[in-house]
């Protein structure tokens, strides 16, 4: 674009510039006959006005190239993600790849382990001048440099989990909300299975560097502590995030020998870390009061619910997967200098009632759905 602006502006100065060339000469030594002069001002007003009509011409040009939309072959999309051996990244990556190579559009993946390495991914792709930039920020502060950076430079920066204020474009979902749903399903278990003068020993696997994350936490914490017609005790918290983690914080609360009854996690790959540790030490086999509940609805997460007597009862659907190319879509449209918005996805509880339908349908239209997509801009 500013390249097309530039070529406009040079048009211009080619009008202005020839123009002036074409009224202006040196001073004869000697005043010419009469009839020379009327002579040859016929011809230098001809030839003046078919140099005018040359750069008004190339103006024309210039202003038409400058209102195309950019061809799909020349957009490069990056995007700067969580590490991939997190399934739904993996899982969202692949399927943005596909759409992207459908359509003709460069994508571009590199995946990061925290804010360090995301800000230096950042800094690679502004470098290399990519259109567009979606990146899954944790936490604002230490984005918004990267934002403002990448927007100096012209390009569009795409805010994905999380909204900076200034983003170009956004998509996630209200984590306040998303964590009410996961605490929502597991409510549902909970006054199922313990009346009213009993006590569920709840442990929460979280992720506290995050800062989406930690108000995930607190809406499935608020919904549990207000919804459930039992006792609730929080008896423990431990990381998550990826299964390598759950696996080392199910492994210590076994350790503790305290009861457990209910394990709520911010993701599936955390939680499913805990399933593990829980499953290899065998004592929960056959207990109907402990249970895992968490979100993303991976495919380990929906084929540990559909093993007999699972410990894993429950996740939410976010549709990242499913919104893979409506992620490519707006950054074409930010590429192609259009106006995009902030986009809220749909939440879909999974439960043993319905697993199976969905498994073999992949349709949320065979879920209970707790919230809608919708679009709200900042005000």
């Amino acid at each position: 674009m500013k390249k097309r602006l530039l070529a406009v502006l040079l048009a211009c100065s080619m009008v202005m510039g020839l123009a002036a060339c074409g009224s202006t000469a040196a001073a004869p030594a000697a005043a010419p006959a009469a009839e020379e002069k009327e002579e040859a001002a016929p011809a230098e007003a001809e030839a003046e006005e078919e140099v005018k009509e040359e750069a008004e011409a190339a103006v024309e040009e210039a202003a038409e190239q400058a209102g195309e939309e950019k061809d799909l072959s020349d957009i490069q999309i990056a995007y700067v993600s969580g590490l991939l051996t997190n399934e739904i990244f993996a899982m969202q990556v692949e399927a943005m790849q596909k759409y992207a190579d459908e359509i003709g559009v460069t994508f571009l993946n590199t995946p990061c382990a925290d804010d360090a390495a995301k800000i230096s991914a950042c800094e690679n792709y502004i470098q290399a001048g990519v259109d567009v930039i979606i990146c899954h920020v944790s936490t604002v502060a230490a984005m918004t440099d990267s934002m403002k950076q990448a927007q100096a430079a012209g390009i569009k920066f795409f805010a994905y989990d999380t909204p900076i204020d200034g983003c170009d474009a956004f998509f996630g979902w209200d984590n306040y909300d998303y964590g009410w749903s996961i605490g929502m399903n597991a409510v549902n278990w909970i006054n199922e299975h313990f009346t009213e003068d009993e006590t569920c020993y709840c442990y929460s696997v979280n992720y506290p560097s995050a800062d989406f994350l930690v108000i995930r936490e607190s809406g499935y914490v608020d919904a549990i502590n207000e919804n459930a017609k039992c006792k609730i005790e929080w008896a423990g918290e431990g990381l998550g995030g990826s299964t390598v983690n759950g696996v080392t914080t199910g492994e210590n609360w076994l350790q503790n020998g305290k009861e457990i009854n209910l394990v709520v996690g911010i993701n599936d790959a955390g939680a499913l870390g805990v399933l593990e540790a829980f499953n290899a030490d065998g004592r929960f086999a056959g207990n109907d009061k402990v249970a895992i509940f968490a979100g993303d609805a991976t495919s380990d997460a929906i084929n540990a619910m559909q093993k007999e007597g699972s410990l894993y009862k429950g996740t939410v659907l976010t549709g990242l997967v499913n919104y893979a190319s409506q992620f490519i879509d707006i950054s074409v449209n930010l590429a192609q200098g259009k106006e995009e918005h902030y986009y809220y996805g749909g939440l879909w509880f999974i439960t043993p009632e319905n697993v199976a339908a969905y498994a073999a349908s992949n349709d949320p239209a065979d879920l209970d759905q707790y919230a809608d997509y919708y679009i709200k801009d900042p005000e």
